[in-house]
């Protein structure tokens, strides 16, 4: 311990330490200092221009989800660099010596601390600042991961700064929009759909609905080019929501325990038969219907053929999975007739 405060008081004299310590420092990027190889003890702090960008070399240069900005600001809010009263979060406040200040300084310096903290902040900002609020909510609201939000500010950012406000609706819809462009980047592990989308907004009293975010889509696209790049969703991408879905309704696993199914064995069959079912029904011949309700009647009709190999009652249902999916039974019932109508030998080969 004496030994170590001794080199903490070395410290300004770079030569000394190293003998002292015997071992050769090292630069630890991620935090900017200069550290003993061996022993962790921190000889200095290496300084950087607040333009330089710190990211790693083999980095892909096509990764989308990384975005640099100045410093002290945020893609997904209105902030920046400065200084808080006191803590940033705290509403009592010392002296210098640490005691409480009167109830006239406290409210004196609560009020400074509001404008300063709060209105300096966002002034001539004030409608970035509600849209990034807004977008905060919903993702969250939607178990979003960061990834999804920054690329969705990053696409307002990018839309707000190259086209005047004449050419796109409102910036709530606007944001609706950009959210939608990244779920569709993020495929599978952003399995949202448009109407969920929607509906988020709808619960925070934003009027948004899945027609006006794709009419905005095609009012913005001219004046953005390869910016947009709109992907088509496949069955694929939801087989996995579906399954979380399946087995988070009591009903369906009242219906396994009654029959005596092993809950993860029956989970890992649907997913595994779902998917290779999908992978022999090519997309163009899917005949253009609704990704979604496609992959929960294709779950359906693992069910069925999960049911018919055992000879047994079948587990699922349509009227279940209308349930627990939150779709319509008659769409499953006519997305299923359709698989089995035009993919008759496909199921015929899966049961036999």
């Amino acid at each position: 311990m004496l030994k170590r405060m001794v080199m903490v008081k070395m410290s300004k004299e770079y030569s000394k330490i190293i003998a002292e310590c015997e071992h050769e420092p090292i630069l630890d990027e991620a935090k900017g200092e200069y550290i003993c190889c061996k022993c962790g003890l921190v000889i200095e702090k290496q300084y950087v221009s607040p333009i330089y960008q710190m990211h790693n070399e083999n980095l892909s240069e096509n990764n989308v989800t990384r975005h640099y900005v100045a410093l002290g600001k945020r893609l997904n809010m209105v902030d920046g660099l400065g200084s808080f009263i006191d803590y940033q979060y705290n509403s009592k406040f010392s002296d210098a010596s640490g005691n409480m200040l009167s109830a006239k300084k406290q409210v004196l310096y609560k009020r400074l601390k509001y404008f300063y903290d709060i209105k300096a902040r966002i002034v001539n900002n004030e409608t970035n600042y509600n849209i990034f609020n807004t977008l905060n909510r919903v993702i969250s609201n939607l178990n979003l991961n960061d990834s999804i939000r920054d690329r969705s500010a990053y696409f307002y950012n990018k839309i707000i700064s190259n086209i005047s406000k004449e050419n796109f609706t409102n910036h709530v819809l606007l944001i609706a929009m950009c959210i939608f462009l990244a779920i569709r980047e993020h495929k599978h592990n952003a399995p949202i759909t448009i109407q969920e989308l929607s509906k988020a907004f709808n619960d925070l009293g934003h009027r948004v609905s899945p027609r006006t975010i794709i009419r905005e889509i095609q009012k913005v696209r001219p004046y953005l080019g390869k910016i947009i790049t709109t992907n088509t969703r496949r069955s694929e991408d939801y087989i996995n929501k579906i399954i979380s879905k399946v087995f988070n309704y009591s009903l369906i696993l009242d219906r396994l325990i009654q029959n005596n199914i092993e809950i993860d064995q029956y989970k890992i069959y649907l997913r595994n038969k779902s998917y290779e079912i999908l992978k022999k029904i090519d997309v163009n011949k899917r005949g253009g219907r609704n990704p979604y309700i496609f992959a929960v009647a294709v779950v359906y009709t693992c069910d069925q053929i999960y049911s018919k190999k055992r000879k047994q009652k079948s587990i699922l249902t349509q009227k279940l999975l209308s349930e627990a999916c939150n779709c319509a039974e008659y769409s499953i019932r006519d997305h299923f007739k359709y698989i089995r109508t035009n993919f008759s030998d496909l199921l015929y080969n899966q049961i036999s």
